[in-house]
C-alpha cells in the first residue's frame, strides 16, 4: 500500500525512540513505545479523504479511531521535541520543529506549519 496514509504513519515510526515500526494486521505501522498505541495506514482505494489514519489506544482493536494523520504527526513531533530538546532554549526547539516539519512535508507533501505552531 503505497498512499498518503501509510506516508504518514512511516514518518511517524521514525521518530523514534518515541514509536517505532510494527508489522501488524498485513501492514507496516506505527507503535508508541511510551503506551503501546498501535497507529495503522488506512485503505485509501476508495475513500474521498486521504491522510487519514487508524489509531488502536493502547494497542486495543475494540478501542479504536480514525483521525486526520496531520494531527497526529503534530502531537508526535511535539512529544519527540520535548524528549529530545529538553534543555533547548526556545531558539533551538524551534528550529527542531522546522527541521521535522520540513521532513514531513518531503515525506507527505503535507504543511504542518499551522498545526505545529497551535501546539507549540
Amino acid at each position: 500500500m503505497s498512499s498518503l496514509s501509510q506516508s504518514i504513519v512511516d514518518f511517524i515510526a521514525s521518530l523514534q525512540p518515541l514509536y517505532t515500526c510494527q508489522h501488524a494486521d498485513g501492514r507496516e505501522c506505527a507503535l508508541s513505545l511510551l503506551d503501546g498505541t498501535l497507529i495503522l495506514p488506512i485503505d485509501e482505494t476508495h475513500s474521498e479523504e486521504e491522510g487519514w489514519v487508524a489509531v488502536y489506544w493502547q494497542g486495543d482493536c475494540q478501542r479504536h479511531s480514525e483521525v486526520p494523520g496531520s494531527q497526529l504527526a503534530s502531537v508526535a513531533i511535539w512529544r519527540y521535541i520535548e524528549l529530545h530538546a529538553t534543555y533547548a532554549d526556545a531558539a533551538e526547539r524551534a528550529e527542531l520543529r522546522e527541521q521535522l516539519s520540513l521532513r514531513f512535508m518531503e515525506s507527505t507533501g503535507i504543511s504542518l506549519g499551522r498545526q505545529l505552531a497551535l501546539a507549540a
